[in-house]
């Protein structure tokens, strides 16, 4: 698929579609965070410790 054919499909979406799209593009490629599961597991660590303390 040519960045034109992915262009002319984008637009033919509806705004929920793109939204999600858009969302799943940056979440998957141009985001630097830690993955969901990594932040999760440091908050609880900061809150209630390390499972082996």
């Amino acid at each position: 698929m040519t960045a034109d054919e992915i262009m002319k499909a984008i637009e033919e979406m509806d705004n929920g579609e793109r939204i999600k799209l858009l969302n799943n593009l940056f979440d998957n490629y141009f985001v630097s965070r830690p993955p969901k599961e990594q932040i999760i597991k440091e908050k609880e660590e900061i809150l209630w410790g390390k499972e082996d303390e």
